[in-house]
C-alpha cells in the first residue's frame, strides 16, 4: 500500500511517536511510506529515528501562526493533489493532521474521487479537552472514512454509534521492544550532579511528557508536595519535557515550597538516562490505558502508577497500572511503594512482562492495516 502519515512536527509527543513507529514498521514490510510534516524542527527529536526509506515532506520550513499555517496547508494540498490522489491511505494525527484530512476530504468530494481513504487517530481520547475543541474535532471527524481511538471513551463511543458510516476501531498504542543502553553508576552520578540532585537523596520520582496546557502538568505538584511531606529531602522529583507551561511549572514549585526539589531537564532526545535515575514513575491513564512515555518507563523496568483522567474511574484488580483521579490517593500509593524496594521491584517486573506481551508495535500495526483495508473496501463499495 501507499500510506501517508500527517503530523504537525516530528517532535517527542505521543501522537508523533505513534506515527513514526507505524511508518517504520510499514516501510520495513514493504509498504511505500511518506510522512507529511507541517514544519521543520530539530531532526534529533524524532526524524532521525525514521528508517531511510521513509520519505519525509515538509509543508513549511518553520512554524507559523495558526491562520497562516492552515492557509499554507490549503495551498499545499491543492498543488500536490495529484500525488495525494495516487495514495491508498492518508493517516492523519493530531489537530494539524485532522485539518489536513478535512481539507483533502472536501477536495476529494468535489473531484468525485473515492481515493485515497482518509482516516485519523484520535490521540486525545479521554483527555481533559475543552467543549469547543471536542465539538470542533467531532464536526471535522464526520468527514472522515475511518477513525481510530487509542482508548475507550463515552463521548467517542457515542459518536461512533451516531456515525456508523465512519469505520471506528479502538487500537491500543504499541511500543518498540528495544534494549536500552546500560547506564553505569558514574553516568548516573554525573547526571544527578548536572540536575542539582544532592548525593544524599535516596529516592527520585519522575515523569516524562510535554509541558502544555492540555496535559495539565501542574497536577503533579500537589502529589509531589504530599510525598515530600513524608520523605523530606530524601526524595526529589524529575519532570522531563519542554513546552509552553514550563515556566509556570517552575513558578508553581516555588509557590508550593518545592524549589530545588523538583528538577526540569527540559526536552531530551534520549530518555534512558532520566529513567535510569528514577525509582518510581507517575504516568497519566485514560481508563486502563497509559501513554507511550509510561510504556517506555515500564519497558525500562520502572514501577509505574498513574493519575486517572477518566472521571469516576475506580482502579480494578486487573488493571496493569494502578491509577486514581484523587491526587492524595496517588501520593499515598507512591509513598507505599517508595517505602518498599521489594514492592517496587516486583511491580516493575510484572508491568514489564505485561507491556512486552500486550503492547507491541506488531500488534498495533496489524490493527491499523486491518482498519486501512476495511476502509478501502468500504469506499470502493459506496455509491
Amino acid at each position: 500500500m501507499k500510506i501517508v502519515h500527517v503530523v504537525s512536527a516530528l517532535t517527542k509527543g505521543g501522537g508523533e511517536k505513534c506515527a513514526a513507529e507505524l511508518a517504520n514498521h510499514a516501510s520495513n514490510i514493504g509498504h511505500q511510506i511518506t510522512i507529511i510534516v507541517g514544519w521543520l524542527v530539530n531532526p534529533e527529536l524524532l526524524r532521525d529515528t525514521l528508517f531511510p526509506n521513509v520519505r519525509v515532506v515538509f509543508v513549511s520550513n518553520k512554524q507559523r501562526s495558526r491562520i497562516v499555517r492552515y492557509l499554507l496547508l490549503i495551498n499545499w494540498i491543492w498543488k500536490n493533489r495529484k500525488f495525494l490522489y495516487q495514495q491508498d491511505v492518508i493517516h492523519c494525527h493530531l489537530s494539524y493532521g485532522i485539518m489536513f484530512g478535512f481539507i483533502l476530504r472536501k477536495l476529494r468530494s468535489i473531484s468525485g474521487s473515492k481515493a485515497p481513504v482518509i482516516l485519523q487517530t484520535n490521540h486525545s481520547v479521554g483527555a481533559p479537552v475543552s467543549y469547543f475543541r471536542q465539538t470542533l474535532q467531532s464536526l471535522l471527524t464526520k468527514q472522515y472514512d475511518a477513525l481510530a481511538l487509542i482508548a475507550e471513551d463515552e463521548y467517542w463511543s457515542s459518536f461512533a454509534k451516531k456515525n456508523p458510516k465512519i469505520i471506528t476501531k479502538v487500537i491500543l498504542n504499541g511500543i518498540s521492544q528495544r534494549n536500552h543502553p546500560k547506564i553505569n553508576k558514574s553516568e548516573k552520578y554525573a547526571y544527578r550532579q548536572k540536575l542539582g540532585i544532592p548525593n544524599d537523596c535516596k529516592l527520585i520520582v519522575g515523569a516524562i511528557g510535554r509541558m502544555t496546557a492540555d496535559r495539565e502538568p501542574w497536577t503533579y505538584i500537589p502529589i509531589f508536595k504530599e510525598i515530600a511531606k513524608k520523605f523530606g529531602q530524601d526524595v526529589h522529583f524529575l519532570l522531563v519535557g519542554g513546552g509552553s507551561e514550563l515556566n509556570r511549572m517552575r513558578s508553581l514549585t516555588i509557590e508550593h515550597g518545592l524549589e530545588g526539589q523538583v528538577h526540569f531537564p527540559g526536552e531530551v532526545n534520549e530518555p534512558t538516562l532520566s529513567l535510569a535515575i528514577m525509582d518510581l514513575y507517575i504516568s497519566i491513564n485514560v481508563g486502563k490505558i497509559t501513554g507511550l512515555a509510561g510504556m517506555e518507563a515500564t519497558m525500562f523496568g520502572l514501577p509505574v502508577i498513574a493519575m486517572q483522567w477518566t472521571k469516576g474511574y475506580k482502579a480494578r484488580p486487573q488493571d496493569w497500572i494502578w491509577s486514581s483521579t484523587n491526587q492524595l490517593e496517588v501520593a499515598k500509593r507512591s509513598c507505599e511503594l517508595l517505602n518498599s524496594d521489594l514492592s517496587r521491584k516486583h511491580l516493575g517486573s510484572k508491568q514489564k512482562r505485561y507491556v512486552r506481551l500486550n503492547h507491541t508495535i506488531q500488534t498495533m500495526a496489524n490493527s491499523y492495516y486491518d482498519l486501512y483495508k476495511a476502509a478501502i473496501e468500504s469506499c470502493k463499495s459506496s455509491n
